[in-house]
């Protein structure tokens, strides 16, 4: 796509979005979250990645890696062309700062900017990755054995995190403002709480949750909004 076709949504209609997403995976709370951070409408497409839906025919044409999120683009002025696809949850969430600036999850200078980049990036690709169901399958197919490697990733990300945000955090991962770096945190504190993982024991990581935890864009994203009925 020509992204230099594209204008701001004041310029043009807006896009209409849907996203592929499954209701427990960190990376696609990340992207809901800035969805409702930007009060961006969307509609929720289910992908199980416990079945095989994810490696279906129909969500390898979205993203040929089998993964979640991805982001369906259609725009309305242009619908013939048909839609376009976006994954991997931290280029998903700078598509849409980019198209909705306010509110800003990457706020401040580049310095800032690039400061909240890098601790997002401890856990997107330094710590979430790693406890993947397919990394963890490979790793050992013993139930206990998968249990502790994903221990040990999640316990080594949180420290690394904790070490790195407790020189510039204030309420948040960076100063007082909610960005980027809390939309990774705090889906990780929740997987922390799935393998039974202490968050608590980092001071700073578990003010900044205190901070997070209530908020009406992150209640309205979280995963038990999004769990499949029984």
């Amino acid at each position: 796509m020509n992204s230099a076709a594209w204008k701001t949504p004041s310029e043009k209609k807006m896009p209409k979005f849907k996203l592929y997403h499954y209701w427990r995976s960190s990376s696609s709370w990340r992207v809901r979250w800035a969805l409702e951070i930007k009060g961006i409408s969307y509609d929720a497409i289910p992908v199980n990645l416990l079945n095989g839906e994810s490696e279906s025919e129909a969500h390898l044409a979205r993203n040929p890696a089998g993964f979640v999120p991805v982001l369906e683009i259609v725009n309305p002025e242009n619908a013939l062309a048909g839609p376009e696809f976006l994954s991997e949850s931290l280029s998903i969430i700078r598509y849409l700062e980019d198209l909705f600036p306010e509110p800003a999850v990457l706020p401040g200078s580049p310095l800032d900017r690039a400061h909240i980049w890098s601790l997002a990036e401890v856990i997107n690709s330094g710590t979430q990755p790693i406890q993947n169901i397919p990394v963890m399958a490979l790793h050992s197919s013993e139930p206990a054995a998968q249990k502790l490697w994903a221990q040990h990733w999640i316990r080594h990300g949180l420290e690394v995190y904790e070490s790195l945000c407790s020189k510039q955090a204030g309420s948040f991962a960076y100063g007082n403002t909610l960005t980027l770096a809390d939309l990774c945190l705090i889906p990780q504190c929740y997987n922390a709480e799935r393998y039974e993982v202490d968050f608590r024991v980092f001071p700073t990581i578990s003010r900044i949750y205190d901070s997070c935890i209530n908020l009406v864009s992150l209640q309205k994203s979280h995963p038990d909004r999004f769990k499949p009925a029984l």
